[in-house]
């Protein structure tokens, strides 16, 4: 009698790469272009887009979470999720670049946000359906790495491509994506279990909030680098485009030696040192950033603090899978993910209208401002997480 196919988690996590692709390209460059180029105050058409477009996605991962963990104890998975969302998600994501008003922007926005959020929140339970607990650290290694090189992808095509094509290459990269994992979940066991009502304890909660601050924190510096380098370093025109990309590009490949080099002592350490490690490192590289008086300098910034973030990731993934219930991991998740995707909401918010009362009294002095505040959030995030008891060699085993 055959063994039953054992889950490979290359394959798993497959479909997070093209949420990335999505994501980075959007999120970090197309967004902000198409606010400069069709609105008159591009960073309040900006914050105004991505927060309104961040708390409808919010609302729908949370419900497709929840969802979603009451359809998989009946079918053994969460394939339907995935497809629809893809299908929601690939034409607005394929017209937006190319959007020619600011309602056809938010139309796309909008859109995008529902698909890729009925597809995300039931997907980033995947590790815990089909991979057994002491294959989690090594499945989580893969994740990073498919986010990493997504990120990339992401950015190379928003530096090759404007407009109609660009859109069109995002929209393939999130449909193969989902392909290749949909394709191999098709062929695994059904893993039909038992749900439970999910119990937001202490821990959980401490979890939350430092995330959901340190993240505030990334948002900022992802949102407002494309104003600092048009602003701040005085990059004009279609340049402006292609030296974001190129410095979220190296952000982005730092972050996939940083994710390696912290994969041992996530494990052997307690996480939150490795956590604050990080974030002390980020705050340091982004004050810097903030003094940069010319783009060389602010690539060596943007280098060291890629690096950092890519450490505290993998320590963030590993925490979450220590402290979050499995029995009701879809739900666990999509409140977990809320420590993202309302940062998304809260950053423009908290910082547009200091950019732009700073850039009143001195002319690219808002973006730098910006970046300080990035130092400020990443702090009041590490020291919350210091609330947890010792993470150390620690498995969640008692909360499966």
């Amino acid at each position: 009698m055959n063994a039953p196919r054992r889950a490979d988690p290359r394959r798993l996590g497959a479909l997070w790469f093209g949420i990335q692709v999505v994501w980075t390209a959007v999120l970090g460059v197309v967004l902000q272009e198409r606010a400069t180029a069709l609105g008159t105050n591009a960073v309040g058409v900006f914050a105004a887009i991505a927060a309104g477009g961040a708390l409808i996605g919010a609302a729908v991962q949370v419900a497709a979470g929840f969802f979603s963990d009451s359809v998989r104890s009946r079918t053994g998975d969460r394939r339907l999720f995935y497809a629809a969302g893809v299908v929601i998600a690939a034409p607005a994501v394929a017209l937006l670049p190319g959007a020619p008003t600011l309602g056809w922007v938010w139309f796309d926005v909008i859109l995008l946000q529902v698909g890729m959020n009925i597809a995300g929140g039931p997907y980033q339970g995947i590790v815990g359906d089909y991979i057994e607990p002491e294959r989690t650290g090594r499945a989580s290694s893969w994740m990073s790495v498919h986010q990493f090189s997504g990120s990339v992808v992401g950015l190379l095509l928003t530096i090759l491509l404007r407009g109609l094509p660009l859109g069109i290459a995002l929209a393939a990269c999130l449909a193969a994506s989902w392909w290749a994992t949909d394709a191999h979940v098709r062929g695994l066991p059904a893993t039909r279990v038992s749900t439970a009502r999910l119990r937001v304890d202490r821990d959980m909660w401490t979890v939350l909030i430092s995330r959901a601050l340190i993240n505030v924190g990334f948002y900022t510096l992802f949102y407002f680098l494309f104003f600092f380098v048009r602003e701040s370093l005085g990059v004009t025109g279609a340049q402006t485009t292609t030296t974001t990309g190129i410095l979220i590009l190296a952000f982005t490949i730092a972050g996939v030696g940083g994710a390696a080099l912290a994969g041992r002592p996530v494990d052997r350490y307690d996480k939150r040192v490795v956590v604050s490690l990080a974030c002390a490192a980020i705050a340091v590289a982004v004050g810097a950033f903030a003094a940069a008086p010319n783009f060389i300098v602010a690539l060596a910034c943007a280098v060291g603090s890629g690096a950092a973030w890519g450490a505290f990731l993998t320590a963030d993934w590993a925490i979450a899978y220590a402290v979050l219930p499995r029995v009701a991991l879809a739900s666990a998740m999509g409140i977990w993910n809320l420590a993202a995707a309302l940062p998304q909401v809260a950053a423009p918010q908290i910082t547009a209208p200091l950019v732009s009362y700073f850039d009143a009294r001195s002319a690219g002095l808002g973006p730098r401002v910006a970046l300080l505040c990035v130092i400020v959030e990443f702090a009041l995030g590490t020291a919350w997480l210091w609330r947890l008891k010792s993470l150390r060699a620690r498995d969640g085993a008692e909360r499966r």
